[in-house]
């Protein structure tokens, strides 16, 4: 049962709403709304938000899809968000045919239908494209529908249309993303102190005390887990539990791991913590009953932070087959302090040996904290961490990604990999894009000159949204604005102008850019958006659309 919204909560949403809408021009306080739980979800990737807005005409349904690749297989987010106007409106629920919508576009998608992409919705068709394609390529594909609203989310009986519909369809999972969720994230300070329990078996547990900080090392038995990680009736995963944990968000480079899965839910699951590494918590204290034969391990606000793909592959498993994971057995590490500093080294020791963002473990460099530096004398707040600086304005706030992708598309003149391979900016390229050769004022207009690119990138979508294509030079924009951004490079180049220029001139730039990819990509109508700004051949045909003698151009370049 969903807790209920007061007043306070609801006017406090609503004020972030409004502000949300006005600051990204976004058309309804429903998109908003949906703007706001997607930077909550998906950190660090609200530049993609764009990209997978279906909400418009012929959108089935779906007003979102977030489609999350990885080597073997894919997560696929697919939101449908509604907003209540009206305080007295939030005790209302989603409604049957709102859930039987989505149902219907999910078989639509495994039928193939082709009317998805000749709905006349540019962004959905595109989407439908990607998720075929990866059909197609064998990879394994989930789905996660996520009702986001500021009501009292799924009434019982579309529940159970959902229910039965995920019995069916294993990879298929439903939640609601309420007002209180978004509350929560909102404050740093009213992040959820969880507590909980876990089922030791027979004594096999280890601790050590040092001061001010007390540790242990058990093995607990896997259902208890489960309880222990999910909401009441094991209904969902409690994401605040992970808020410490260094990958984010629980679907990010983590999510499902198939041999995990595999290994719990086999006729040899016994040895599963032979094979796992573990679970690492950290709490504010620990307590269990030594003298007790098999004791329960109760915790104060804990959080676990190494541990986040090993929880959902087990909750997999578990929504699968909850009988096999009797037998499975969990190997979990527990600090106890209230020293914020020791629990943060715990969170990097404990993944530094594990595939997380290599971001997280940059964040301290010396050249991030010079930046930073710099930057502050001249007003703006560099972001080494995320939101580290989300109580000051967000025109001033320069994520340390999002400069790192804007170097990498234009300095480095690969907008190919700007989204793609954005994890090689903390790690093989690194020292290429953060470097102190570069000035720090030219590091600011280049940023500046980013923003331009990104504010008419919201205008263009807030003007047709997922319409179908207008034939408007800007459309390219969606998906393409990595590459106007290296455009804008190739034209100052052109140009012999060694400066990024400001204002006007700068914003007369940026039209120019578009208008060059625009006529570079707008012959290529049987290639899909998403695809064509993956290529390094896009750039090959913006610089032959520059038609100058290439090799003297990239000369050019190299002086520029």
């Amino acid at each position: 049962m969903a807790v209920a919204l007061n007043k306070i909560q609801w006017e406090l949403i609503d004020s972030r709403v409004g502000k949300a809408q006005d600051r990204h021009k976004l058309k309804t306080k429903s998109t908003s709304f949906l703007f706001l739980v997607f930077n909550h979800m998906f950190p660090g990737k609200i530049d993609e938000f764009h990209e997978g807005l279906t909400d418009g005409g012929n959108d089935f349904g779906i007003d979102y899809i977030h489609i999350i690749e990885k080597e073997n297989d894919v997560e696929m987010f697919i939101i449908q968000s509604k907003y209540r106007n009206n305080f007295e409106n939030t005790n209302k629920t989603i409604n049957d045919s709102e859930v039987l919508k989505v149902i219907n576009f999910f078989y639509m998608i495994f039928d193939k239908n082709e009317d998805l992409i000749n709905s006349g919705n540019i962004k959905l068709s595109e989407n439908v494209k990607r998720i075929w394609s990866m059909h197609e390529a064998g990879l394994i594909c989930r789905y996660s529908v996520v009702f986001c609203s500021n009501d009292s989310g799924l009434s019982e009986s579309s529940k159970k249309i959902a229910d039965a519909f995920s019995r069916e369809n294993t990879s298929v999972s439903f939640e609601h993303f309420g007002p209180i969720d978004l509350v929560n994230a909102f404050h740093a300070e009213g992040r959820v102190q969880n507590t909980g329990n876990l089922q030791v078996i027979a004594k096999q547990i280890l601790e050590r005390s040092d001061g001010d900080i007390r540790g242990a090392v058990a093995t607990v038995d896997a259902i208890s887990f489960i309880n222990l990680v999910t909401t009441e009736n094991n209904s969902k995963i409690k994401r605040s539990i992970f808020d410490d944990n260094l990958r984010v968000f629980l679907g990010e480079k983590g999510g499902y791991n198939a041999n995990i899965i595999e290994t719990a839910t086999s006729e040899s699951s016994y040895i599963f913590w032979y094979l796992n590494n573990g679970v690492t918590i950290t709490c504010k204290n620990f307590s269990y009953n030594k003298s007790h034969v098999n004791p329960v391990l109760n915790f104060e606000d804990f959080q676990i932070v190494n541990g986040a793909q090993t929880s959902h592959s087990l909750y997999a498993a578990f929504r699968e087959n909850p009988e096999a994971l009797e037998d499975v057995s969990l190997l979990v590490r527990i600090y106890a302090t209230s020293r914020t500093d020791v629990a943060e080294r715990v969170a990097v020791a404990t993944n530094s040996q594990a595939r997380i963002q290599a971001r997280d473990l940059h964040a301290n460099d010396q050249i991030l904290k010079d930046w930073e530096i710099l930057l502050l004398e001249r007003g703006y707040y560099f972001e080494r961490k995320r939101n580290m600086h989300v109580d000051k304005s967000e025109d001033k706030r320069i994520d340390a990604l999002k400069i790192g992708q804007v170097i990498l598309s234009f300095d480095l003149r690969e907008p190919e990999k700007a989204k793609t391979e954005s994890d090689s900016i903390f790690s093989s390229k690194f020292r290429y894009v953060f470097n102190n050769r570069r000035e720090i004022e030219s590091v600011i207009r280049l940023f500046e000159l980013y923003r331009i690119i990104e504010r008419k990138r919201e205008e263009y979508d807030m003007e047709f949204g997922a319409a179908v294509e207008s034939g408007h030079q800007y459309q390219y924009l969606i998906y393409g604005h990595w590459f106007v951004l290296y455009a804008c490079r190739l034209l100052l180049a052109k140009k012999g102008l060694g400066e990024v220029p400001q204002g006007e001139e700068a914003e007369q730039l940026v039209e120019e850019a578009v208008q060059l990819v625009a006529s570079a990509c707008s012959q290529q109508k049987a290639v899909a958006h998403y695809q064509m700004f993956r290529s390094a051949k896009t750039k090959d045909r913006i610089l032959a659309e520059l038609n100058p003698k290439q090799q003297d151009f990239f000369e050019l370049l190299a002086e520029f």
